[in-house]
């Protein structure tokens, strides 16, 4: 019996060594444009460990917009499996969405394998036309370096060009195509 109690309580510290608690940040009101900076470190004692991390934020401007994000491993700490996705609301969800409650606006991205010493950054979000209202930036990984892991990167939120912009830019450049191949008619 003392043998079965011994190896119970060993099991139950290595599991809440291991299990990483999911982060849940709110960034506020985002103004347009804006930058935030987000990210979370992992001990070594969460080697091995599942997470999935929220970044809620609410747009309050009532335009489009376009967000980007990056994310960036420092040397020596490694994550596998790191994906992001965005979606609308403030709730945390370790499966799939509830449609139609929750709107899936970027599903999991394409998979970054980055191992120990491997540092860089990688755009994880298309840009996206947004309109006011509140979302969520999940992330989700597993801790691989023996040192714990780590990630960080910047939510970047800008104003999405306004259609006349692109359409003078368009009509400009066919208006220089234009007088560029009357000159070269007339020479």
């Amino acid at each position: 019996m003392k043998f079965i109690n011994r190896a119970i309580l060993i099991l139950i510290t290595f599991i809440s060594i291991n299990a990483q608690a999911d982060v849940l940040t709110n960034l506020g009101n985002v103004a347009v444009p804006s930058s935030i900076n987000y990210g979370q470190s992992f001990s070594a004692a969460a080697s091995g460990a599942t997470f999935w991390d929220d970044y809620t934020f609410t747009l309050t401007a009532a335009s489009a917009n376009s967000v980007t994000s990056s994310i960036s491993l420092s040397n020596l700490l490694g994550i596998d499996n790191m994906q992001a996705r965005l979606y609308t609301g403030n709730n945390h969800y370790t499966g799939s969405v509830p449609a139609p409650d929750v709107s899936l606006l970027e599903a999991w991205g394409n998979v970054a394998n980055l191992g120990s010493g491997v540092s860089l950054t990688t755009v994880v979000l298309n840009p996206l036309a947004l309109a006011a209202g509140t979302y969520t930036l999940q992330l989700r990984g597993t801790v691989t370096g023996l040192a714990g892991g780590s990630y960080a990167g910047v939510l970047n939120v800008a104003p999405v060009p306004e259609p006349d912009t692109n359409a003078m830019l368009l009509s400009g450049l066919l208006l220089i195509g234009a007088i560029a191949r009357i000159r070269k008619n007339k020479a």
